[in-house]
This record gives structure tokens, C-alpha cells and sequence, in this order.
């Protein structure tokens, strides 16, 4: 094992850490007991921050690449889960959840292209 693989390694520790404190940090502060908004927020502006940064940086700007993993590996991989966004559609019930799991579905692809708009905006 290179000195790569150890920079790469510890930075995405380091980024989860980052990824996981922001999340609980939202999930405290939008507290809705009826409805996962928390997880529901969280999940779409990670995919919208996800998809943004990949057309920047395929088109504007190069990174190190234990600087991509600390981004996308740690911060977005802990702050956003997939796990987390199932365990709370079973706790709030099958009509909540498939709403939950439709707005998440569309919502991602929503963000994903609204991610890609802006970002193309930015490097033109």
C-alpha cells in the first residue's frame, strides 16, 4: 500500500466525519415527527451538491484525487444515505413512505439536473 492510498484512506475518513456532523446537525435542526423531512432534505441537496461538482470538475476544475474522495467519498457519502432514508419510510409507515421514496425518487433526478443546469452556467 502506497502513500496514496493512505491520503486517499484518511481523507475520506476525515470527509465522513465532516459529512456525518452536517447531517445530524440538519436532522436536529428540521425536526418534523410526522414526516422524514430531515432525511428527505438532506438526501436531495446531496445529490444536487453531487451532481453540481461533477460537471464542474470534468469541465473547469482538475482536483487531487484524495480531495475528490474527501468530497465525494466522505462529506457527500456521510451526509447523505440511503439506509437512513429506508429505516425511516418502515417508521412512518407504507402510505408516508412510498410518498417519501416517490419524492426522493423524482426529486433526486429534479436535483440532479438542476445541479448539472447550474454548474454548466458557472463554467460557460
Amino acid at each position: 500500500m502506497d502513500k496514496l492510498f493512505w491520503q486517499r484512506l484518511l481523507a475520506v475518513g476525515v470527509g465522513g466525519f465532516f459529512g456525518g456532523a452536517l447531517r445530524e446537525l440538519l436532522a436536529l435542526l428540521i425536526q418534523v415527527t410526522s414526516f422524514p423531512l430531515s432525511t428527505l432534505v438532506i438526501n436531495l441537496t446531496g445529490t444536487f451538491v453531487s451532481a453540481f461538482l461533477v460537471v464542474i470538475w470534468s469541465k473547469k476544475i482538475t482536483l487531487a484525487q484524495p480531495l475528490a474522495d474527501f468530497i465525494m467519498v466522505g462529506v457527500l457519502g456521510a451526509y447523505t444515505t440511503y439506509s437512513t432514508a429506508i429505516l425511516d419510510m418502515v417508521k412512518h409507515g407504507w402510505v408516508i413512505g412510498f410518498v417519501y421514496i416517490v419524492l426522493s425518487i423524482v426529486g433526486g433526478v429534479l436535483v440532479v439536473y438542476a445541479g448539472r443546469a447550474l454548474a454548466e452556467k458557472v463554467v460557460a
